[in-house]
């Protein structure tokens, strides 16, 4: 059952300490997930590469990087390259990345097969090993979204892990506003400080379920 979000605790930046079950489980999954996609990832840079030698647009390194937020702390999140070199500039020169990403023109033809069905985020579980991040928490925004977002006096990337899925991500492919995310994610977040350690864990294994589903259905948010 969801909590009303006038009951959560929006001035509350106490960190979250994530409990030794769900790190193992990260971890665990983290290692598992790298051997699984070993194939996509000795296949994708050579797809890359040659996507890149027959059109000249999409030429580029094949992976991306980016300074992200997690639990406060800056990182550097790593992607397979999706965008075309000159929608990378528009991002270091402030652009958002989501709507770079969604603006026409800006995704390589491989780029845009990896984000439909989001195999760009296989490196992520790279970060998820090193514990830069977690499976399942707020998405890691970029530095100047969280300062943003902490201006605002919202905490929800300062308190806790970011994730490579979590609940407002499974809403992809739905109607829903930037107000629903950020309910689903307080949500969790409460459901972290309340819930046991097994609790937790059985929760971020339904996510990740329903993560799959949505994957599956190559939504390509």
């Amino acid at each position: 059952m969801e909590v009303k979000l006038t009951q959560l605790q929006f001035n509350d930046a106490t960190e979250v300490k994530l409990p030794l079950a769900k790190v193992i489980m990260d971890k665990t999954l983290a290692a598992f997930m790298l051997l699984l996609t070993l194939p996509l990832t000795l296949v994708i840079p050579l797809a890359i590469k040659l996507d890149g030698l027959l059109n000249s647009q999409n030429q580029g390194p094949i992976f991306y990087q980016e300074e992200r937020v997690s639990q406060g702390r800056n990182f550097q999140l790593v992607k397979f390259r999706i965008l075309k070199l000159q929608a990378i500039k528009e991002i270091k020169d402030g652009g958002m990345p989501k709507k770079v990403e969604n603006k026409p023109g800006s995704l390589t033809r491989v780029g845009y097969v990896l984000k439909k069905y989001g195999f760009d985020e296989i490196p992520q579980f790279w970060n998820i090993l090193r514990g830069d991040m977690s499976f399942v928490g707020p998405r890691p925004k970029p530095v100047a979204e969280y300062k943003d977002e902490i201006a605002k006096g919202i905490y929800r990337r300062k308190v806790i892990k970011a994730g490579l899925t979590g609940v407002a991500q499974i809403m992809k492919g739905t109607k829903r506003t930037a107000e629903d995310e950020l309910r689903r994610d307080l949500d969790y977040i409460h459901k972290c400080r309340t819930l046991s350690s097994w609790q937790i864990v059985l929760m971020d294994l339904k996510i990740l379920g329903k993560t799959v589903q949505v994957v599956l259905k190559g939504t390509g948010e």
